[in-house]
């Protein structure tokens, strides 16, 4: 398989993944979630052209995002290290994301820290916790990740909020590429907390298998995209990407069943093979 036909699998499955949201109940978990944590609600908004309002200045610490867009958007937020600059950052997601190019996604994976943040939908408010560090950061809608213009940069700073990441189910990606093994069932709503404890960047993607459906099915899907798929993609919830040693929580909720976990992020070591397609895939049971 081609770089240039895997980059475009990977987008054509993260697109639908996100278009999906506007259908399903990811984030609509009801009210109780504003007393989980002790964080002040940081307010996001992204507008119909993509432009992002939020504050300038956050505290440092355990900070809850609440989110709105007035279209499908993925609100990202991420960290450029010292001597990388937001043209460079802009030229390697277009080539390294968009084109396939591994050189600009190996430059852009080392010298950016990819901190979370949460898929968004019209009529909705999405919310989602991340620990920040004090420092300056960026925030983009991943629909408009190639438009360094409109990428918002705030920075974290002053006093920590002194709140803590809320409980709830967790699961992790582990060593290179792989899921955790456990646990094999998850609550089907609530607060879902994902930990990246592996070498990689990485971002979380639920979807409904359908009744009979097995991994070989969805891997033999993916690989061909002929024939019907193997799952629902209306009752589907992502993560935003996130790197190695972070962890970002949301609010979901979605029909019980059994669900495909996957990672699609290109691994430029394997020619920007999606991560799913060289095994980081499992089912897990919401009950």
């Amino acid at each position: 398989m081609s770089v240039k036909r895997i980059t475009a699998l990977t987008a054509s499955v993260m697109m639908l993944a996100a278009g999906a949201l506007t259908g399903s109940t990811a984030g609509a978990a009801g009210q109780a979630a504003e007393r989980e944590t002790a964080a002040a609600a940081v307010t996001v908004s992204i507008s119909d052209t993509r432009m992002i309002t939020m504050p300038a200045v956050v505290q440092p610490g355990v900070n809850r995002f609440k989110v709105t867009s007035a279209k499908p958007s993925g609100f990202q937020i991420i960290q450029l290290h010292e001597g990388y600059t937001v043209d460079e950052a802009e030229a390697d997601v277009k080539a390294g994301l968009d084109r396939g190019k591994l050189k600009a996604l190996r430059r852009f994976e080392a010298n950016v820290t990819l901190v979370g943040g949460v898929p968004s939908a019209p009529g909705r408010t999405a919310r989602f916790w991340v620990d920040l560090a004090p420092g300056d950061y960026i925030a983009l809608d991943t629909y408009a990740r190639t438009n360094a213009a409109k990428w918002f940069g705030f920075t974290a700073v002053g006093v920590d909020t002194g709140a803590v990441m809320p409980q709830g189910a967790t699961l992790k990606a582990v060593k290179s590429a792989n899921w955790s093994k456990r646990p094999a069932a998850i609550p089907n709503r609530g607060t879902l907390t994902f930990k990246n404890r592996s070498s990689q960047n990485h971002f979380l993607i639920l979807v409904k298998m359908k009744q009979g459906a097995t991994l070989q099915d969805l891997k033999e899907f993916l690989m061909s995209e002929e024939g019907p798929p193997p799952f629902i993609f209306r009752y589907s919830i992502e993560s935003a990407v996130i790197s190695g040693g972070e962890s970002v929580a949301f609010k979901y909720r979605l029909p019980k069943g059994t669900y495909a976990m996957m990672c699609f992020w290109p691994d430029a070591s394997m020619g920007g093979m999606p991560h799913a397609l060289m095994g980081m895939m499992r089912t897990i049971r919401l009950k």
